[in-house]
């Protein structure tokens, strides 16, 4: 037993008496005993006093010896059913005490007369129990030493506090299908739903808020394994009904459509459910998402801004992996339409690559990161005679990478655009016949209308098909002016043809008498069924400093001789 508060005990006898009618008392003499103790108290306390289940409490006891002894003192906390100690979370005025535990006894060592001390640790609520109450009281375990050398053993108890639980519990844990992402890449966000507590779980539903850039797949929810196309989740994933301690899998697909500010997305869903009448919401556990932005640039540039249709143009192209990992890439859409790629002419860092040819793209091996990369080639700045007024390049370059999770992703990258103007003369040549067939000794009006409709002037000499023997050229003209000849194997100048301008030649092709001709038949061994006529211009023309030729050629007049003509 502990002392009272004057450390005395106060003792007196007395003898009750009757003689006759008289009663009467007589007190013996008072004796004052001392007494020698400590006097224990502990005060309890918790935080908080509403709990959850998984919810961690708090507990405090300050103990004090108010007595005249000091006692060697042991805590003793039996923790209600559903709390769970924590380990290694006792502390001794502020001072941890490793494997001490409440369960088997702390340790307090001494307690002077007159000292107060602080005992604090943690438990966990592991399960909810059906009062929904959590009563507890701690009890202190002491011995003293009495003056004549008593050991002395007591307990004493503390207050009682009394916690309270909530009756439900929702349980939410999510996940995601990969820590890493990037632009247009699809991944899945799991959530697994638990009624942990006693009562159930009516109208729930989970919201699950996009962050910038990301749209979820439609049709892509899956309820416990089911696909559920007709959710749509923007407007909340309808779960409904859920009994305690039943558990419930949601997932969902969501798509980067557009690269975010941030490269660190969280993600984070809310479950909404309703308790006797009381609507709740409780959030998943937080996940954060990283997104990989690629970041390969390509710059192209063209050494011509004005050339030739027979001028060389060198492109360079200028790879840079500004990226924390390697790529490996591969270079397409290198030729420009209406050019013709030079051979031995690609350079890659200044090294020639001979024998390679680009139709196909240009391989380009492991670009390390935050390394750089030249390439250079050249092409002819279009065929001859092409209506190419402007060559037009953008080259491609198509890369894979691998991510942290593993997958091997291809992206691409698109260069600025380059233009070069080129300079050209296009000859059309039309030809035309009437009538459209030979009569001995009748004649043919030819005509071939030769036309510039490039941008560039040329020096045009228009060449002619052969006739055969018995047919005469007559009357060769130009623009309606009379010239002295039109040679087949010397050609026609035409002179300077300017853009947009065109020079029409006409003549008549006589055939001579059916008796004539059979003659030159018989003499050649051949029997004349058609003549084919067909004219080709050639053209030299000039630009800054490059001399082009090139040719044009009509379309073909094939015309049938009348068989009465032998």
């Amino acid at each position: 037993m502990s002392p009272n508060s004057n450390f005395k005990l106060l003792n007196q006898t007395l003898v009750r008496f009757s003689s006759g009618a008289y009663d009467g008392v007589a007190y013996s003499n008072t004796v004052l005993t001392p007494l020698v103790g400590p006097i224990l108290t502990a005060e309890k306390s918790a935080t908080p006093t509403k709990l959850a289940r998984n919810q961690t409490v708090t507990f405090t006891f300050n103990i004090a010896n108010s007595g005249n002894r000091a006692a060697e003192v042991q805590l003793i906390d039996r923790l209600s059913a559903g709390l769970s100690f924590i380990p290694n979370s006792v502390l001794l005025n502020g001072a941890p005490l490793p494997g001490a535990s409440p369960l088997t006894g702390i340790p307090l060592g001494t307690i002077p007369v007159g000292i107060s001390i602080q005992v604090v640790f943690q438990a966990i609520v592991i399960a909810i129990p059906e009062t929904h109450v959590f009563q507890n009281q701690g009890e202190l375990l002491y011995t003293f030493t009495t003056l004549d050398g008593r050991v002395i053993s007591d307990s004493v108890l503390s207050n009682r506090i009394t916690l309270t639980v909530a009756p439900f519990q929702l349980e939410a844990h999510a996940t995601l299908s990969t820590p890493v992402t990037f632009l247009g890449d699809v991944i899945f966000y799991d959530l697994v739903i638990r009624n942990d507590g006693l009562l159930p779980m009516e109208n729930v539903i989970v919201y699950l808020p996009l962050p910038e850039g990301f749209e979820f797949v439609p049709g892509s929810v899956v309820i416990d394994g089911v696909l559920v196309p007709w959710i749509d989740p923007t407007a909340g994933i309808y779960i409904g009904y859920l009994p305690p301690g039943t558990t419930v899998s949601v997932r969902v697909a969501i798509r980067l459509a557009q690269m975010p500010a941030e490269t660190q997305i969280p993600f984070q869903a809310i479950i909404e459910y309703t308790v006797d009448g009381t609507v709740y919401r409780t959030l998943a556990n937080l996940l954060i998402l990283s997104v990989t932005i690629p970041s390969l640039t390509v710059n192209l540039a063209v050494d011509r801004t004005k050339a030739s249709f027979c001028s060389s143009l060198t492109y360079t192209i200028t790879i840079a992996n500004e990226n924390s990992f390697a790529v490996d890439a591969y270079l397409i859409r290198l030729i420009p339409q209406g050019t013709v790629f030079l051979p031995e002419s690609v350079k890659i860092d200044g090294v020639p690559r001979k024998g390679t040819s680009l139709a196909a793209g240009l391989p380009l091996g492991t670009l390390l990161a935050g390394s750089t990369t030249t390439i250079t080639y050249q092409v002819q700045g279009g065929s001859s005679g092409a209506n190419y007024p402007q060559t037009r390049n953008q080259v491609e370059v198509i890369y894979t990478y691998r991510l942290t999770d593993g997958r091997v992703v291809n992206q691409n990258a698109v260069s600025n655009p380059v233009t070069t103007d080129i300079f050209s003369p296009v000859l059309s040549v039309v030809a035309h016949a009437a009538p459209m067939y030979y009569e001995a000794e009748h004649s043919v009006y030819f005509s071939v209308v030769v036309h510039n409709n490039g941008n560039l002037a040329a020096d045009v000499q228009l060449y002619r098909s052969d006739y055969p023997r018995g047919f005469y050229l007559l009357d060769p003209q130009i623009n309606g002016s009379q010239i002295p000849s039109f040679p087949s194997s010397e050609g026609l100048n035409l002179g300077v043809l300017a853009p947009g301008y065109a020079v029409t030649v006409s003549y008549w092709i006589y055939v001579s008498d059916s008796e004539e001709i059979a003659e030159i038949s018989a003499i050649e061994s051949e029997s004349l069924s058609q003549v084919v006529t067909r004219f080709t211009a050639r053209y030299r023309c000039h630009y800054e400093d490059s001399t082009c030729t090139g040719e044009s050629l009509s379309n073909e007049l094939i015309l049938p001789v009348d068989p009465n003509i032998e």
